[in-house]
């Protein structure tokens, strides 16, 4: 598609005059990237994207509040408790508990050897496909 002198002119009538680019797109038998980039590269003014124009909150009347307010504190987490360490020097850190609680924690039995859980632990997160599993898969 070539831009004649009539199709700009045209393209310049209809965006000063507020069409979409998809709207004048169609009148002009084009797409509406094609009108968007002409309109670019022609350095026509740009205009407000309808899509940023609907995410703008409005502005809502709130009803009067009280000149006073409630402040309601909560108390203060503690810290989480730390694992325990053993003779290895690690801990297992498998988490127990929601880490917003209070109560939360890790497990703290020894964890084996290369791994951060424990015995049981290890076998809850590393699952290991047997051989006769993956003998049946091939």
């Amino acid at each position: 598609m070539t831009w004649t002198e009539e199709r700009v002119a045209e393209l310049i009538r209809l965006w000063q005059a507020g069409h979409s680019a998809s709207t004048i797109g169609k009148m002009l038998g084009v797409s509406k990237n094609a009108v968007v980039g002409k309109a670019h590269r022609m350095q026509l003014p740009s205009r407000p994207s309808p899509i940023k124009q609907s995410t703008i909150p409005r502005r809502v009347s709130k009803p009067a509040q009280p000149a006073t307010k409630t402040v309601v504190a909560r108390p203060a987490a503690p810290a989480p408790r730390r694992a325990v360490r053993h003779a290895s020097g690690r801990s297992c850190m498998w988490p127990i508990g929601d880490p917003g609680e209070p109560d939360f924690h890790f497990c703290g039995g020894p964890a084996l050897e290369g791994k951060p859980y424990c015995e049981e632990h290890c076998a809850r997160a590393y699952i290991t496909r047997s051989r006769s599993s993956s003998d049946e898969a091939a």
